[in-house]
């Protein structure tokens, strides 16, 4: 029972911090980058490649922080930037072809496209806590993702800069007016959220393993904790992924392994019946 509640809030944690990502870039330009599943992934073939050469964790950090942020830059001046503050949407299709591309560019490099990723900690296999048993890498999910969700959530809410951005999702126009160097923000909000993704590659990596295939299932659950955390909400992606990854986990070993995506849907439908902010969400009048 411990040991399959330890390995949902692991699980869980991949999908708060893809959330949180998507909260960086929804904050100061209002679009969800479907892309950061991609940043994820490509953050653990990179950890792959570091490892084969030697590289020592702390230069790995960097330079995987380093690639995130300028293929992150790179997409937000050619893929959102020209389209940036239209009304219809258009940035959802970038995004999306972006994760496509990065996923091409994975298969295109790499000999395979499922690698083992070895993680840079302790050598011990499992660790006993609470009486169940639990990798030191799902350790180290389950901490950053706490860490990471509880700090943006104080950054934004406390903080000069945070309220900048957050002022930016509110009304741009206004934050305009008011000094705030909305270009500089969005940039900088997007090269974060990538460097935080592909930073994340070594911690993943021992989770989820090196897969291709698993960017674009990492955008879809990111995308639905964020819905039911609430859109902009990092507390809410911490509560909401947490739940998710222990639905997940439970299903899948009391029921059967193929109704575990369906029974997370369900949730996802049910929330945004009962409360379509979702959990952490504020509701807001709209002038039509």
């Amino acid at each position: 029972m411990i040991t399959t509640l330890l390995s949902g809030l692991a699980l869980g944690a991949v999908y708060t911090l893809v959330a949180v990502g998507y909260n960086l870039t929804w904050l100061t330009t209002r679009t969800v980058n479907f892309a950061q599943g991609g940043f994820m992934v490509a953050g653990t073939f990179l950890t792959v490649w570091c490892q084969h050469r030697g590289y020592p964790i702390a230069l790995t950090l960097l330079f995987l922080a380093a690639a995130g942020a300028t293929v992150a830059a790179v997409e937000f001046t050619f893929a959102i930037r020209p389209i940036l503050n239209r009304s219809d949407h258009t940035e959802l299709v970038t995004t999306v072809g972006v994760l496509t591309v990065i996923q091409g560019v994975i298969l295109l490099l790499s000999k395979e496209d499922v690698l083992r990723v070895r993680f840079f900690g302790s050598s011990r296999e499992l660790l006993d806590v609470l009486g169940g048993k639990v990798s030191p890498a799902e350790i180290w999910l389950i901490f950053l993702a706490v860490v990471i969700s509880l700090s943006t959530h104080w950054w934004t809410r406390h903080t000069r800069l945070g309220l900048a951005a957050s002022g930016l999702s509110d009304d741009r126009e206004a934050a305009m007016l008011l000094g705030v160097n909305t270009g500089r923000f969005s940039y900088v909000a997007f090269m974060a959220s990538g460097a935080l993704g592909f930073a994340l590659g070594p911690f993943v990596g021992p989770k989820t393993f090196a897969v291709v295939a698993l960017a674009a299932l990492l955008s879809i659950k990111g995308f639905v904790v964020l819905a039911v955390g609430g859109v902009g909400s990092n507390l809410g992606a911490l509560v909401g992924g947490l739940a998710v990854g222990c639905i997940e986990v439970f299903v899948a070993r009391n029921l059967e392994s193929t109704w575990q995506n369906g029974a997370v849907f369900l949730v996802f439908i049910s929330v945004m019946l009962l409360r379509p902010q979702g959990l952490f969400g504020e509701q807001r009048e709209r002038v039509v």
